[in-house]
């Protein structure tokens, strides 16, 4: 079994994302083979929209760069974790050129329409990749994640189908760096890694665990107070 851990940070090694995300992944067990993939080292072109990898070159994209091991690494993964802060209340610009460039494992929309509203508009061009399993791992510098997030689970709602990817949002995400709310980080952590163990023994997280993960590590007010004493993170404000 294999896990790929895609860091979809611009910050690379230092994405504070990414302490989450690697918590997650040690509560797979050491027979799982883990990887990860730093997009912020790769060569990813964005797409140019010729479509041809839905005609000419079906299922093949015709540009050649690093997406051609990425996208293998995708299909020969189980469980693919997707690591990122949100960016205006999106994805980083390099996880999009990705997601772009994963248009070759969809089939054209062929005006199909379900009444049920759970449209995959675009579905996969191998049975195969409906088994893997998506978990989305995102952090943002905002007190709450609820009101953050919609527009990137529409996007997400999209491409993969509602329902068909797991998601942990994780608000004040400045405090995996600030060297304050230590207690409450290796909480957090401790309970991610629960999340862990959990999605591999059911490749689900658990409504209680899925709970203790929404709460914020601090109150509004006390995220306001440490980020206020701590000017350095935006120095021309």
């Amino acid at each position: 079994m294999k896990l790929l851990l895609i860091n979809a940070s611009p910050r690379g090694e230092k994405s504070n994302t990414l302490n989450i995300s690697r918590a997650f992944a040690e509560g797979f067990p050491d027979y799982w083979e883990k990887e990860e993939a730093v997009l912020s080292s790769l060569d990813i072109k964005p797409c140019t929209g010729c479509f041809s990898c839905w005609g000419k070159t079906a299922g093949q994209c015709v540009i050649r760069d690093d997406m051609d091991m990425l996208r293998l690494k995708i299909s020969l993964a189980d469980v693919i974790v997707e690591s990122f802060p949100l960016y205006f209340f999106g994805m980083p610009s390099k996880l999009k050129a990705m997601t772009d460039r994963c248009l070759p494992f969809m089939l054209p929309y062929g005006g199909t329409f379900d009444p049920s509203g759970n449209t995959l508009f675009h579905r996969l061009r191998d049975e195969n990749m409906e088994k893997k399993k998506l978990v989305i791992i995102s952090s943002c510098g905002y007190a709450s994640a609820e009101s953050m997030y919609p527009a990137l689970v529409k996007q997400l709602d999209l491409i993969c189908g509602e329902g068909k990817y797991t998601k942990i949002f994780c608000p004040q995400g400045e405090l995996f760096f600030s060297g304050t709310a230590e207690r409450q980080r290796k909480g957090y952590l401790e309970t991610v890694t629960k999340a862990g163990r959990e999605f591999c023994e059911s490749f689900a997280i658990s409504e209680e665990t899925a709970k203790e993960l929404e709460k914020p590590l601090l109150s509004a007010k006390g995220f306001e107070a440490v980020t206020k004493g701590h000017k350095e993170w935006f120095p021309n404000t």
